[in-house]
């Protein structure tokens, strides 16, 4: 692959075509490469909305579809630079280095890994366009990581390939490449801190039971969709002394960066409280938790924090008499209350013709009771079938409150 100002030119002025089209009538584009001009348009066209400060670089060469769908966005990227602290970063799996971009930032040494050759070519070409005085000189290491020299610094980011041979998606750590199980020790013996990124279909449970030195872990949302789950360690003296191998978490950090501002909580983790269930049914206001607070589990905390109680032992959703205008998620007034039965499922449409609708522990699923009733999608009105404490199924209609 030969980056140049004419490839660039008609990238840039095809950007808009369709790329089938372009495909076809490659004939007619005399010393163009048009295969790989067609990867670098749909490429762009993926990361527009996900790297904006790239996309804006006409000169930058953008990864392959794998590499485009698992790199970070430019929002999480910033903040995983905010998460760690020091002089020096190694990323032992470089990808198209856009967490290594961001988190090299105000360094005096980054060191950028990758095995592929054809990602370490993007990477060289893509780190002098971007050079500027923020960021130190990218050293780029050709090679696997694990048979390459771990160098000593102070900060090691993995963001281990979740994709199997045949490329399937796959979540468990050990199925990931890196398996940073069976790494992790000689990475916590060269760094200060480990910062790992995994999926957010990861078992959080399983993390705990099997990372060692756990310090932080970090539920990353975008507009209400969780995207990372990132686990900071970091050894001490203490830890390494621990015969059980016991896994001490000092914070539980859920963000999520939604278009009206910024959810962010902390919880101190060593064992999560007992979840409070409501004593009186459903009561005025309903709270749904973000979909970090969610995939971290934290409802007991939350119940605590708030003054809440859950409506069931698994209906994660919350409910108070006195509105709680600072909750970290949803929050809706609750208009009625009816048992749910074959005869409301017949006469519902009638009273709710339009509504939003969701289920939590329930009969049903969201689907199969919008089927069911006939109940059109949208509008202002909110309808949860839930299973509630001492008083089984129930559907809800509901008013969210905008505060």
């Amino acid at each position: 692959m030969e980056w140049t100002p004419e490839l660039r030119d008609f990238i840039q002025k095809h950007i808009d075509d369709d790329t089938s089209d372009l495909l076809l009538a490659a004939r007619k584009y005399q010393g163009v490469d048009v295969p790989f001009a067609v990867e670098q348009i749909e490429a762009r066209k993926r990361l527009k909305g996900k790297l904006p400060e790239w996309y804006a670089l006409p000169d930058l060469i953008m990864g392959g579809r794998v590499p485009a769908e698992q790199c970070s966005s430019e929002l999480t990227a910033r903040y995983k630079r905010s998460i760690v602290e020091g002089e020096s970063l190694c990323d032992m799996t470089g990808g198209m280095g856009v967490d290594f971009w961001y988190m090299s930032e105000e360094m005096e040494r980054a060191i950028y890994t990758e095995r592929s050759d054809s990602l370490c070519e993007v990477a060289r070409h893509n780190f002098q366009v971007l050079k500027d005085d923020k960021h130190p000189e990218a050293e780029v290491r050709c090679g696997d990581g694990r048979m390459l020299p771990v160098p000593s610094v102070d900060v090691i980011y993995l963001d281990p390939a979740r994709r199997a041979g045949d490329g399937s998606r796959v979540y468990a750590m050990e199925d990931c490449e890196p398996n940073v199980v069976e790494w992790q020790d000689a990475l916590l013996q060269h760094a200060r801190t480990v910062l790992v990124k995994l999926s957010p279909m990861v078992d959080i449970t399983d993390v705990l039971r099997k990372l060692k030195g756990v310090r932080e872990v970090h539920i990353v949302g975008v507009k209400n969709e969780c995207k990372e789950v990132l686990v900071k360690q970091s050894l001490s003296p203490a830890d390494s002394c621990d015969e059980a191998g016991s896994k001490v978490v000092k914070t539980f950090h859920c963000v999520d960066f939604l278009s009206s501002g910024k959810i962010e909580c902390v919880f101190p983790l060593v064992e999560e409280t007992a979840v409070p269930l409501t004593d009186n049914g459903v009561k005025r206001y309903l709270y749904e938790p973000d979909v970090t607070l969610m995939k971290a589990g934290v409802f007991g905390s939350l119940c605590a924090r708030y003054a809440l109680q859950q409506l069931a032992a698994d209906t994660h959703l919350m409910t108070s008499d006195v509105l709680v205008t600072d909750f970290p998620g949803r929050i809706f007034e609750v208009t009625e209350k009816m048992p749910f039965s074959s005869k409301l499922i017949k006469r519902i449409k009638r009273q709710c013709p339009q509504a939003n609708i969701a289920t939590r522990n329930f009969l049903l699923t969201a689907d199969e009771l919008r089927k069911r009733t006939g109940i059109r999608d949208g509008g202002d009105v909110y309808m949860f079938g839930v299973k509630v404490r001492d008083e089984g199924e129930q559907l809800l209609l509901c008013r969210k409150q905008c505060l």
